[in-house]
C-alpha cells in the first residue's frame, strides 16, 4: 500500500515522463502547497487517543522472536539514541537494532514554519499533566500539555528548533555532584564533534565545522532581529552567540535547519548511516519491557508491538534506553526497575528498587507578552513563500518566527556566580482568536480574553522562561498497560519560599522594560493589556496581576530531565552511574536527559545529543 508521500513521489516521476521542464516545475510547486494544506488539514482534524494493548496486540498469535542476534538494541531514535546508532554501526562487525514507535518524517513536517502544528500530530506523544495546584490555572482541568517526539529523530522532528547548549557552570555542577567525565571541560568536545556551524560572527573556539548536525541562523529575519538586539544593548544587554564564551546577552537564535529545512537527528545521524548493512532501523515499534535475566541481573533484550503483534529481539551485548525523559522512566518501571512501593501497587517484579521517575524537572514560560503595532505595521516583502522555500532555502517558510534568544540574571538571583536564572526569547507572531490547535489546552475564555480583542493584529512576543526551576516532580505509572501514558505530576511553582514565582516575576518585568529603549518606540509598539480571564481583580502591570497571569498562562517548553538521574555510588536518588550503567544492573545504560541531574540554563536537545556522542564512546571503550 502506497502511502501519501510514495503516491506524491510517483506522481512526480508520472509527470516527469509526460510533461515539459516548466510545467513540471509548476507541477511541483502546486503538489507542495497541495501537501501543505493537507497537513494542515490533518492538523484541525486530529485527535489524540488513547489505546490498549489487549486491542492494540493480536492475542491469537505467538510472540515473534526475531531470528536475527544484534550486539546493541536501541530503544528510541531521538536526540540521543539515533547519534548512538550512527556511532556505534561505524564498527562494522557490530549489528545495531534501533526501535522507535513513531514514523518517518515527510518533507512538509520538515518546514520550519509548521513547527508550532505539529503539536497536534501523531508526531507527538501528547503527555498531559495531571490537574495542577499553583500552575495552569487557565488551562482545561488545569493541564497542560508536555509535548514529547514520537518519530526518527524525536522532539528534534517536532520541536521549536533552538540550539542552546546551557552555560559551563550547569556540567560543572553536574561533575561537583560526584560524576566525574560530566565538567564543561569534558563535554565541550562532544558538542562540538557532533556540530556543523554555519553562523556569522560566533566564538570559533566554541563551534566546530563539519560534524553531522548542521547549525545556522533562521533563513528569513524580519526588523524585530535587529530592533530586539538594540533594545538589549540600551539596557546593558551585549550581542552575543550564547552557545560561545558569555551567556548573559541577546543573540540571534541559533537552530537547527540546513538550507532552510529543519535538520532533526534521523536527517544528521540516521540518513548517512541507514545503508549501513549493520543497522536495522524498525518504525512503528513500541517497547512494553527490557527482558532481564532473574538470576544474573543481565539485559537480554526488549519486548516491542510492531504491526499489532507482540516481538522478541536479544541484544548480546547491550540494551540502550534512549526514549526520553518520561518513556524511559516508564519503560524502566515496566521492566520491574523503579521505586519498591511503585512496583508493588501494579504487581510487577522487583528487579532493581531504584528511584526511578523521582526528580523530573522542565522548564516553564510564560507567554502573554505582546506588544502589538500601534500605528503603521512594518511591510514585508511580497513573495511566494513556497517558491522561496523550494529554490532557495530562504523566506517564510524556514523559521520557526524566533528570532533572537539570550539570558539575563536578575535581581532576585540567590547564586553569587555569573549564572542566569532567566531566557528571554523574541517572537515574531501574528495574534489570533481562532488558531487551527490548541496545543497549550488553554480554556476558550481565557483565549477569548487576551487575543479576541486583538486578533488579525500582528506583535512581538517576548517569552520569558525560568531557567532553573527549585520545584520537582514526578513521573508514575498509571497502570501496568504499556500503552497508556504515565502520570506526569510537573509540581511547579510549589518551592516553599515562591522562589520560581519571584523570578519569573523578575523576568516578565525586565521583558517589560523593553518597551521602554528608544528601539522599540521607533516601532510605535503598544502592548495588550487585555486581562487574562481568572486575573480581572488585578490592574495589568502590577506584581499582583503578574503573578495571577504567570500561575494562569506559564507553559511547559517539555525541556524534561531527571527521572533516571545520574549519581555517584551510595546516592539514594541516583539510577545511573556515570558512565550511564543502570545500577544493580549489567548491560543495561540509559542515554537520554533523563539521566541530567541538575537543571541546564538551555534547552535540552544540544544536551541530549552531546549524551548520545559521549555514550557512543563509553559504549566503545567498554567493548574494545
Amino acid at each position: 500500500m502506497l502511502t501519501p508521500f510514495s503516491k506524491f513521489l510517483l506522481l512526480g516521476i508520472l509527470t516527469l515522463v509526460l510533461s515539459s521542464p516548466f510545467q513540471l516545475t509548476e507541477k511541483y510547486i502546486e503538489d507542495f502547497k497541495a501537501g501543505i494544506e493537507a497537513l494542515k488539514k490533518q492538523i484541525k482534524e486530529h485527535h489524540f487517543t488513547q489505546e490498549n494493548i489487549e486491542t492494540k496486540v493480536d492475542n491469537s498469535s505467538e510472540i515473534i522472536t526475531d531470528p536475527e542476534h544484534y550486539d546493541f538494541i536501541i530503544i528510541g531514535a531521538g536526540a540521543a539514541g539515533s547519534v548512538i546508532a550512527n556511532r556505534l554501526t561505524e564498527k562494522p562487525e557490530w549489528k545495531v537494532l534501533l526501535l522507535e514507535a513513531g514514523g518517518p518524517e515527510t518533507p512538509f513536517t520538515q518546514i520550519p514554519k509548521l513547527a508550532h502544528l505539529l503539536q497536534n500530530t501523531d508526531y507527538n506523544w501528547g503527555y498531559v499533566t495531571t490537574p495542577q495546584k499553583n500552575w495552569c490555572k487557565g488551562m482545561i482541568d488545569n493541564q497542560c500539555a508536555i509535548a514529547g517526539g514520537k518519530a526518527l529523530g524525536g522532539s528534534t522532528a517536532i520541536n521549536g528548533m533552538l540550539y542552546t547548549r546551557g552555560n559551563a557552570k550547569d556540567y560543572d555542577k553536574w561533575a561537583d555532584l560526584g560524576n566525574d567525565g560530566w565538567c564543561y571541560d569534558d563535554v565541550l568536545s562532544y558538542f562540538k564533534k557532533a556540530e556543523d556551524a554555519d553562523l556569522k560572527h560566533f566564538d570559533h573556539k566554541y563551534h566546530n565545522r563539519g560534524g553531522p548536525f548542521h547549525i545556522e541562523h533562521p533563513q528569513y529575519l524580519t526588523h524585530i532581529s535587529e530592533s530586539s538586539l538594540a533594545a538589549g544593548k540600551e539596557l546593558g544587554l551585549d550581542t552575543i552567540d550564547f552557545n560561545g564564551k558569555e551567556q548573559i546577552g541577546l543573540g540571534i537564535t541559533q537552530i537547527i535547519s540546513k538550507h532552510g529545512k529543519r535538520q532533526s537527528t534521523a536527517q544528521a545521524y540516521l540518513e548517512p548511516a541507514k545503508k549501513r548493512h549493520n543497522l536495522i532501523i524498525k518504525p512503528f515499534s513500541h517497547v512494553t519491557k527490557i527482558l532481564i535475566s532473574p538470576h544474573t541481573k543481565e539485559a537480554t533484550g526488549v519486548e516491542f508491538i510492531h504491526d499489532g503483534k507482540l516481538h522478541v529481539a536479544n541484544a548480546e551485548k547491550e540494551v540502550i534506553l534512549s526514549a526520553g525523559t518520561i518513556n524511559t522512566a516508564q519503560i524502566l518501571m515496566l521492566s520491574g526497575i523503579g521505586p519498591k512501593e511503585q512496583l508493588e501497587k501494579h504487581d510487577i517484579p522487583v528487579v532493581s528498587a531504584l528511584n526511578v521517575g523521582k526528580h523530573f524537572k522542565d522548564h516553564i514560560a510564560f507567554f502573554a507578552l505582546d506588544l502589538i503595532y500601534n500605528g503603521t505595521e512594518p511591510e514585508e516583502p511580497e513573495l511566494d513563500e513556497v517558491v522561496e522555500y523550494l529554490k532557495n532555502g530562504k523566506g517564510p517558510l524556514t523559521t520557526t518566527g524566533c528570532e533572537v534568544l539570550g539570558y539575563i540574571q536578575t535581581e532576585v538571583s540567590k547564586d553569587k556566580a555569573h549564572h542566569p536564572d532567566i531566557e528571554l526569547f523574541f517572537y515574531n507572531k501574528k495574534l489570533s482568536s481562532s488558531p487551527p490547535t490548541n496545543p497549550f489546552r488553554l480554556k476558550p475564555e481565557v483565549h477569548e480574553s487576551l487575543w479576541k480583542p486583538v486578533d488579525g493584529k500582528k506583535a512581538l512576543n517576548i517569552g520569558v522562561m525560568l531557567a532553573h526551576p527549585k520545584s520537582t516532580g514526578t513521573v508514575v505509572l498509571k497502570n501496568k498497560d504499556p500503552l497508556h501514558h504515565p502520570l506526569v505530576d510537573p509540581n511547579q511553582l510549589s518551592d516553599p519560599d515562591d522562589e520560581d514565582l519571584h523570578t519569573l516575576l523578575a523576568g516578565i518585568k525586565k521583558a517589560v522594560s523593553f518597551a521602554d529603549t528608544e528601539a522599540l518606540k521607533k516601532l510605535d509598539l503598544v502592548f495588550n493589556e487585555h486581562q487574562v480571564a481568572g486575573c480581572e481583580d488585578h490592574e495589568w502591570g502590577t506584581d499582583d496581576y503578574w503573578k495571577c497571569a504567570i500561575k494562569h498562562l506559564t507553559i511547559s517548553l517539555r525541556h524534561v530531565t531527571g527521572t533516571a538521574r545520574m549519581g555517584p555510588k551510595g546516592d539514594e536518588d541516583a539510577v545511573v552511574d556515570n558512565k550511564l550503567n543502570v545500577y544493580g544492573l549489567h548491560k543495561l545504560r540509559v542515554a537520554d536527559a533523563s539521566v541530567i541531574p541538575v537543571t541546564i540554563t538551555g534547552h535540552t536537545m544540544a544536551a541530549s545529543i552531546m549524551i548520545g556522542e559521549k555514550a557512543s564512546d563509553l559504549i566503545k571503550e567498554s567493548w574494545k
